[in-house]
């Protein structure tokens, strides 16, 4: 039995080669690739995939903000990140998210299919992520709820307010609640500094 997969990633020829190779795998099928989050959601909930494989660099919508709109609305689905950023802030923030495995697109083959099958059996995989946590830089993002981190990204992403309400379906005036909430939490005043904090935590994009 095959493992069914919705693949997602912007990087058009990095995805075709991934999903080339995949379906090389006789282990598993590619149900559907896609392009950014919101393509994610509605190919995910249409084809009801066993896992599902994602970039968090994507247009539109955020890795962020799809995981925690994929899981509000289908809380089994089973997914695995996978991204060119090894800083431990974001293999933090997608674990809180509710992903269950975060790989280095620079992995090895054996490495993305035994992510693959341990996350289809249920078990978690964040390989690079240290076992003491206390050894780990500290994550400004623990400090945020998970819709104060998707309208952070959101933020960081460049996108205004009435854009952000519009992406995460939200009042203008709860988008301006979250960013004010925001600012407070990390001591910040403005969407510049925001993003210089994110800078400096190698939490861009």
């Amino acid at each position: 039995m095959s493992i069914s997969l919705v693949v997602a990633d912007d990087h058009v020829l990095m995805r075709q080669a991934l999903v080339s190779y995949l379906k090389e795998v006789n282990e598993f099928e590619v149900l559907a690739e896609c392009n950014d989050g919101i393509e994610l959601i509605s190919q995910t909930l249409k084809t009801d995939p066993d896992v599902v494989v994602m970039d968090i660099s994507m247009p539109n919508m955020s890795g962020l903000v799809a995981i925690d709109k994929l899981l509000s609305q289908r809380p089994a689905t089973k997914i695995l990140v996978l991204s060119m950023h090894d800083e431990i802030e974001y293999m933090l923030a997608m674990q809180k998210a509710g992903a269950k495995g975060y790989i280095l697109k620079e992995s090895s083959s054996d490495v993305l299919i035994q992510a693959i099958k341990d996350v289809y059996n249920g078990k978690t995989s964040f390989p690079n992520l240290p076992k003491n946590r206390s050894t780990a830089v500290t994550n400004p993002l623990g400090v945020l709820t998970r819709r104060e981190r998707e309208v952070f990204f959101s933020v960081i992403a460049g996108n205004t307010s009435k854009r952000i309400a519009e992406l995460l379906n939200m009042s203008l005036k709860t988008v301006e609640n979250h960013r004010t909430k925001i600012y407070k939490k990390l001591e910040v005043s403005s969407a510049a500094e925001l993003l210089r904090m994110a800078s400096k935590a190698g939490l861009l994009e």
